[in-house]
């Protein structure tokens, strides 16, 4: 099977440096790809689910190159990458003298190694790989067919479940043959994990924490944290990715304890420790899900701030922090911080004068194309419960007054609280996070945060679960 690189990134500060190398007697493998001649190949490895690149060397005119260095690379799954940013991957662990012939587009069928029985082996393990996935495409096809019967049905589920069978053996038998291969690693994670029996309480009832606590035990029983080599394969990011979206239960909370608990067990490798963080910081802070963002504060306050991240130059490290200062503020759960903003006569209100049960802070531009589409749902939902205490607080961003006031007038919706604050006297746009509009908060009559990043439908089932008691 042909692959293709889509992307080579450029190295940056939490990447691989000079101290993870501990020997000196460099590396040395010699290419030969038959198909190509007069161009340049690249050596590149993973980092997580990204890619970097790592030496750039000239190909002759029979298809040969040389990938040599006086220092050996760290242990972990590197990519050989040819014209057309195709590649294929490689091991490089123990062993780093060793040569490579292959064919152009034809890197599964045809690659053998000289020195390296890693790399034999896991090339066979490939080439078995795609033969069980031959056989068993037909079998899950014809298991797509609603027609066939139930006695056909089980005869095809067991067909594909000696095929799981077989491939499990034969990994097996890779981490039996290397045992202390980088590639046995990822095959040792890849071991499925069966949920635990329930645990049960005295009075016959599931103990579901206990039970909870077992699962998660048994997810990360496979993962060695004392060994980085695993960061330079895709192994540990898919690992944690998982983990994250569908092992952990989906709350903030039950996040950032995991998340602690997870880099507890990292604290005796430097290089597990930091790629944890970073992955944990990183995912969080880009989470599209609401209230998420209490994981990421949560990050930099007790890793960040606490002078236990080690790789950031000050200027990164500070820039994180002034993000995480400035959602902390904004999350959940919090009061919303208050604005003093002014109506259309040019009096003043604050937010936290307004009273009502529930107060709907729309940020808003009369020429913003979505809100045209957002400010008349969110006067329907107005104008159906208003009588029921809720509020809308409306900060117009533009700078054309004029504009803001017909807007206000041709559209109906004078019976908000129309305000704004041309001069940003009041800092609105740093107390709420100001980078795009439309953008909803939705705040109880204590001024709290019930939520936020929201549409006009959210608000709605948030405001009718509230009101009958859900």
């Amino acid at each position: 099977m042909v692959k293709k690189l889509f992307k080579i990134l450029i190295p940056v500060f939490f990447l691989i440096n000079s101290t993870t190398a501990c020997a000196t007697d460099g590396y040395h493998i010699e290419v030969r790809v038959e198909g190509i001649s007069d161009t340049v190949c690249f050596l590149a490895y993973h980092y997580g689910d990204r890619q970097y690149l790592l030496d750039t060397v000239e190909v002759d005119s029979e298809g040969r190159f040389v990938f040599k260095g006086d220092e050996r690379l760290p242990g972990g799954l590197y990519l050989v990458v040819v014209p057309g940013q195709k590649y294929f991957e490689v091991i490089i662990d123990k062993n780093q003298y060793f040569k490579i012939e292959t064919v152009m587009d034809r890197f599964i069928e045809t690659t053998t190694f000289k020195g390296s029985p890693e790399n034999s082996s896991f090339f066979e393990y490939m080439r078995y790989l795609r033969k069980k996935s031959e056989e068993v495409a037909p079998i899950r096809k014809e298991l797509n067919d609603p027609s066939i019967d139930e006695e056909r049905r089980e005869a095809l589920r067991e067909k594909s479940r000696l095929i799981d069978s077989q491939v499990r053996e034969k990994r097996e038998k890779y981490i039996e043959q290397f045992p202390d291969c980088v590639f046995s690693l990822i095959l040792r994670s890849q071991r499925e994990v069966p949920p635990p029996e329930s645990d049960m309480k005295e009075n016959s009832t599931i103990d579901y924490i206990t039970t909870y606590r077992r699962h998660i035990e048994n997810y990360w029983k496979h993962i060695d944290f004392n060994d980085e080599r695993i960061i330079r394969t895709p192994a540990y990011y898919s690992k944690l990715d998982n983990f994250f979206t569908n092992v952990v239960i989906n709350h903030p909370d039950s996040i950032i304890s995991m998340a602690d608990y997870l880099v507890d067990k990292t604290l005796a490798n430097d290089e597990m420790f930091k790629y944890t963080v970073w992955f944990i910081t990183n995912k969080f802070e880009r989470s599209q899900i609401m209230g998420f963002d209490a994981v990421f504060v949560h990050m930099v306050e007790e890793y960040y701030k606490t002078g236990k991240v080690f790789w950031l130059e000050d200027e990164q490290l500070e820039r994180i922090i002034r993000r995480s200062d400035r959602l902390k503020p904004l999350l959940l759960g919090k009061t919303a911080p208050d604005i003093k903003m002014y109506l259309p006569d040019k009096a003043t209100i604050s937010l936290h004068d307004v009273e009502a049960m529930f107060t709907v802070i729309y940020f808003w531009d009369s020429e913003c194309p979505h809100c045209k589409k957002v400010t008349p749902k969110l006067n329907d939902l107005y104008q159906r419960y208003k009588d029921h205490g809720v509020e809308i607080f409306a900060v117009n961003t533009e700078p054309d007054r004029e504009r803001w006031l017909k807007y206000i007038y041709d559209n109906n919706i004078e019976d908000w609280i129309n305000v704004n604050d041309v001069m940003n006297r009041s800092g609105f746009r740093d107390k709420y996070d100001i980078y795009s509009i439309p953008l909803i908060f939705l705040i109880d009559e204590n001024k709290k945060i019930l939520a936020k990043h929201v549409g006009v439908d959210q608000v709605e089932d948030i405001i009718s679960r509230k009101l009958n008691n859900e």
